[in-house]
């Protein structure tokens, strides 16, 4: 297999209907964290409401790819939506029941669980950047306008994470924000073969992302509690028992991926259950 690299990227678009000087018209704005994943002669890109799911659901994209080939032109298409109810835990189903994803093959929608017109474009447009997304948003203005839809887009992205295996080994970049502060770190993965290591590489990338959220959303909760807002007895503590119990689960699987290749970190193997 050749190198491997991609990045899970932050995005924020805002889009507003109409030139400049038209008058104030309400902006629709759409969060959203992107990865492109270029297998073959195809072109995809997941995209998901938070950082775990969208890993999650570019790691099955990953391994449908590994294990049967081409995803696009198949005879019998890849069942999505069993797909993304497996990337789901029981946490997410019961705490996050509006978490969504759409999956792009080559421009073009394969499955989403919610519609956005405007999201569907950019994807369209992305094609037409030469694989420069950054230019993506000037296509897309120009496409939408020379059909008489004129918009004006604002964009923003941070990277989140970036993955590169050179067929020894996985290293993984993560970037983590909460409201005080950044914390990068960094692990590398190395031995087994390389699709698997690098679809379990997304996962245990994932496994980071989504307790790092666990662990502000337990402090949240807590704090809740402490003053006043919320019970002793009360669904923000259901949530919080559910939360450590997922935590637990997480731990568990990031030491699996540990037992199965040769993890090491930089600067040192960060702590998800401490307090923010």
């Amino acid at each position: 297999m050749t190198d491997f690299s991609t990045s899970l990227v932050r995005e924020k678009i805002i889009f507003t209907e109409g030139e400049i000087g038209e008058g104030d018209k309400e902006p629709v704005v759409i969060r959203s964290n992107r990865i492109f994943l270029k297998l073959g002669a195809d072109k995809l890109v997941a995209r998901a409401q938070n950082m775990h799911t969208a890993l999650r659901i570019a790691a099955k994209i990953l391994s449908a790819y590994y294990k049967d080939g081409p995803l696009t032109g198949r005879d019998k298409p890849v069942d999505w939506e069993a797909q993304w109810q497996e990337t789901l835990s029981g946490y997410e189903k019961e705490y996050n029941p509006q978490v969504w994803c759409a999956i792009y093959a080559n421009g073009h929608s394969v499955f989403k669980t919610i519609t956005s017109p405007f999201v569907d474009v950019v994807e369209k447009c992305a094609l037409l950047s030469l694989d420069n997304y950054d230019n993506t948003m000037e296509v897309t203005e120009s496409a939408m306008k020379q059909i008489g839809h004129a918009v004006r887009i604002n964009h923003s992205s941070s990277v989140a994470a970036v993955f590169t295996d050179n067929g020894e080994s996985m290293r993984c970049g993560i970037i983590h924000r909460t409201d005080k502060q950044d914390m990068a770190f960094n692990f590398t993965g190395h031995g087994g073969q390389e699709h698997m290591r690098i679809v379990q590489s997304f996962g245990a990338a994932a496994a980071y992302l989504e307790a790092f959220n666990l662990r502000f959303v337990i402090h949240m909760l807590r704090d809740k509690i402490k003053t006043g807002e919320a019970k002793a007895i009360s669904p923000e503590n259901n949530q919080i028992r559910a939360a450590i119990i997922r935590q637990g689960a997480i731990n568990r699987a990031i030491h699996a991926f540990e037992d199965l290749y040769e993890v090491k970190y930089r600067p040192a193997k960060p702590d998800f259950f401490s307090e923010i």
